[in-house]
């Protein structure tokens, strides 16, 4: 009924302009009515008291002219045509991001054997399940047990995710226990860090303990993003089996029976204005958490407003539906032979050069209403054929991933839906400072316009990052310039210094060749010495032969240990650049041999990873009073 009346409400006429041709009907009837009066001359004569008794009508046929039934086709068509509605069709408004976070329980207590195999296991699977539906937007992961820990980062990569899931455990968690305090204010502080203002967090948990009902109360009041609740176990329990096949045992020595707490569930879910659902062997649960209605019963009527103004004014116009209400009334004009004129104007669109072969779409939809058809049928090319609206139009198109054109049709609409768009579409194009200045255009006339304030922080961000990056990389390649220039001035370096090893080399040569000549001349003038006194003096002869001998062996072992030492210090270089080769081959082996000393097993890489975040914690954290260690 409430429903009905906020229909009510609602109802207008699209072209209310065609009502005036309802002022023609009237004075049609009202002439109709006084000629009706006037139908013979003696009305005007005898008196109204007296013409019907002097006046006879029994032998005139009456004349039958449908003018009851022309007002009423006058009417149900001026009706028609001024397009009567009550109910809006929403336009499309894309955001540029979404963010959710899937959070799941980690406690021993997820090892209890209530439903089969045992809650952890049914627990994951339904979180991979949630993953994979959540197709739109970027998606976290935090577990928790006696600390919460970022699994996994706000990503658009849900596959990640699906990996990591069945690697969790409650044994790789450091702490044990079950503070869903941290783990729900670290899910919202990984939303607040991206910028979201607004956001969802799907909880999947068996159980809550009284004494944390109150914190947890006060942590979803201060906050604005939605919480909604995956219960996993029951209310009659079972006991907790542990790896080893032992049943888990408190302080006491009593066997742990964990019962699932749905009132307190219930009651946090309402207040994070999300949805408890118990686990199903279906998707039924995951459905009802994913598919919430834009109108809940807990959003208030201020959030409904601000939710309506994301929604533009095309409303679903039933003036064709009264059309149907001629059926009859055409029906009787056929025997007045109207049939074949009938006949003859629904079927001449068929043979018309502009007939296309969906003509009987056209005879009942307008082109914006196969447009939105395809539209909601996933068919964007084929809808941005049909849509007429620019809106409609560059949504179709947004949709089919033809930015720039997109652009063009949102720019022919002023309104802020329309520019939110071109900024969206922007940003799409990756034209980050014009995005920005189109968002504060926006804002600047909607102020409490969320999505935009949150898309303008997103840009912003991004825009900072890219030009960080673009700075780094200028600063790598002036690092990499100098780099270079150093060793080409390293290598100019030692250029120069062979040159001067060179340049020694060879003037040792030409003085080790000087000397050989002037012993060459100093043996020839002996020589000649010897031959002019051979005669008299054989025995001085023979001395100075012996001498020449000697002087050439001399010569050439020291001629061969030059040769030897040159050789000597090219084997050294060798052997230095032989050394250096093996080190680096050497260093390439230890790190290969390090890098297979890591574990594949994600399982262990997050344990490690958690346990290193928790002694950091521990010593920046005051330690929290532990009830139980399940």
């Amino acid at each position: 009924m409430s429903e009905l009346m906020l229909n009510l409400q609602d109802f207008h006429f699209l072209r209310p302009e065609w009502l005036w041709a309802l002022i023609p009907l009237i004075g049609i009837a009202v002439a109709l009515i006084v000629m009706q009066k006037q139908q013979t001359g003696w009305q005007s004569v005898l008196a109204g008291h007296l013409y019907k008794h002097i006046i006879s009508h029994s032998h005139a046929k009456p004349l039958k002219h449908p003018f009851g039934l022309l007002a009423l086709a006058w009417l149900i068509t001026t009706l028609s045509l001024a397009g009567p509605t009550w109910q809006r069709l929403p336009q499309p408004v894309f955001q540029l991001h979404s963010g959710k976070v899937v959070l799941i329980d980690m406690s021993m207590s997820m090892r209890a054997t209530d439903i089969k195999p045992n809650r952890l296991t049914r627990a994951k699977y339904k979180a991979i399940d949630l993953v994979k539906k959540l197709t739109e937007g970027e998606i976290g992961l935090v577990a928790y047990a006696g600390d919460a820990f970022t699994i996994s980062p706000l990503s658009s990569d849900g596959q990640n995710l699906t990996t990591l899931i069945p690697s969790l455990s409650p044994e790789i968690m450091p702490i044990p226990g079950s503070e869903p305090f941290l783990g729900l204010q670290t899910a919202i502080e990984l939303l607040k860090n991206a910028n979201y203002q607004q956001g969802d967090i799907f909880w999947i948990t068996d159980g809550i303990e009284n004494r944390q009902l109150k914190e947890m109360s006060s942590l979803l009041n201060s906050s604005s993003y939605r919480l909604s609740i995956l219960a996993v176990g029951t209310e009659e329990g079972a006991p907790v089996q542990t790896l080893n096949g032992e049943l888990l045992k408190d302080s006491s020595g009593a066997i742990v029976v964990p019962k699932l707490p749905t009132n307190n569930l219930k009651t946090l879910a309402k207040q994070g204005g999300g949805r408890y659902a118990p686990l199903q062997t279906d998707d039924s649960d995951i459905d009802y958490l994913i598919n919430q209605s834009q109108f809940d019963a807990n959003t208030d009527d201020t959030e409904q407003v601000e939710n309506d103004d994301n929604f533009g004014d095309k409303w679903r116009e039933m003036g064709p539906y009264l059309l149907l209400l001629l059926l009859p009334l055409a029906a009787y004009s056929f025997r007045r032979g109207l049939l074949p004129v009938m006949l003859l104007g629904v079927f001449l669109p068929l043979y018309t050069p502009q007939a296309k072969a969906d003509w009987w779409q056209d005879m009942w939809k307008t082109q914006d209403q196969q447009g939105l058809q395809a539209y909601q049928e996933q068919q964007f090319e084929s809808a941005a054929e049909k849509f007429n609206d620019p809106l409609w139009l560059g949504s179709a198109l947004y949709k089919k991933q033809d930015y720039e054109q997109a652009l063009s049709a949102f720019s022919q609409v002023n309104t802020v839906d329309a520019r939110y768009n071109q900024a969206n579409t922007l940003a799409q194009l990756g034209k980050y400072p014009e995005a920005i200045k189109m968002y504060e255009s926006v804002l600047s006339e909607q102020s409490d316009y969320k999505d935009a304030a949150a898309n303008k922080a997103l840009l912003e961000k991004l825009l900072e990052q890219q030009q960080k990056n673009d700075q780094q990389n200028n600063e790598s390649e002036q690092q990499d310039d100098s780099q270079q220039q150093d060793q080409q001035d390293q290598q100019q370096s030692d250029s120069s210094q062979q040159d001067q090893q060179n340049q020694q080399d060879q003037q040792s040569q030409d003085q080790q060749d000087s000397e050989q000549q002037s012993q060459d001349k100093s043996a020839e003038s002996q020589q000649n010495d010897s031959e002019q006194q051979s005669e008299q003096q054989p025995e001085e002869q023979e001395q100075a032969k012996s001498q020449e001998a000697e002087q050439n062996e001399q010569e050439k072992s020291e001629q061969e240990s030059t040769d030897a030492s040159e050789e000597a210090k090219q084997q050294a270089m060798a052997e230095q650049a032989k050394e250096l080769t093996d080190e680096e081959k050497e260093q390439m082996q230890r790190m290969q041999t390090l890098l297979n000393r890591v574990p594949d097993d994600p399982a262990f890489l997050l344990k490690r990873k958690m346990q290193i975040e928790a002694q950091q914690r521990k010593r920046e954290r005051v330690p929290s009073n532990l009830q139980r260690n399940w």
